[in-house]
C-alpha cells in the first residue's frame, strides 16, 4: 500500500529529484548534472532514443525552469556515459555546443546527434512516444 502510494506521488509529480542531484521522469528515465551547463540523460533498454529527449525535456523544464519554448542542445551524442557505467546516454544543455565546456562533443550514429536541438516542450512530446516510434 506505501509502495503504490509513493509510485502514485512521483507519477503525479511527474519526475523525482534525487538526493545526490540527479532526476527521474515519470517514465523512469534519469538524470544526471554533469556540470553548470551540461547535463547527461540515462536510457533503460528499449525505445532510447525518445528516452534520450524525453529525459532532456522534462529536466530542462521541471529542474532548470526552461519554459516550452526554450531550445534544448546536443552535446555529446549517444554512448558511454560520464556519470554512471552505462552505454546508453547523451549529454545535453540550454546552450550550444559550442558554448558549453565539459561536455564529450562526441557524434554517433544512433541516438540524438551533436548540434540538434530541439524546444523543450517538443523534446518532452517524446515522453508518450511509443517505443516503435523511432524517427527524429
Amino acid at each position: 500500500m506505501v509502495k503504490r502510494f509513493l509510485v502514485s506521488l512521483i507519477i503525479l509529480a511527474g519526475c523525482a529529484e534525487l538526493g545526490d542531484g540527479g532526476f527521474v521522469t515519470a517514465g523512469g528515465t534519469r538524470v544526471n548534472p554533469v556540470n553548470g551547463d551540461v547535463f547527461e540523460v540515462i536510457a533503460r533498454p528499449g525505445n532510447e532514443k525518445n528516452q534520450l529527449w524525453c529525459g532532456a525535456g522534462e529536466y530542462a523544464h521541471r529542474a532548470l525552469g526552461a519554459p516550452s519554448n526554450a531550445k534544448v542542445y546536443v552535446v555529446g551524442g549517444a554512448g558511454q556515459a560520464v556519470t554512471m557505467k552505462t552505454p546508453t546516454a547523451a549529454q545535453f544543455s540550454l546552450k550550444p555546443a559550442a558554448q558549453v565546456e565539459g561536455a564529450t562533443g562526441r557524434d554517433t550514429r544512433w541516438g540524438p546527434r551533436l548540434g540538434q536541438s530541439r524546444f523543450v516542450g517538443d523534446a518532452r512530446g517524446r515522453c508518450n512516444r511509443t517505443q516503435f516510434d523511432v524517427s527524429f
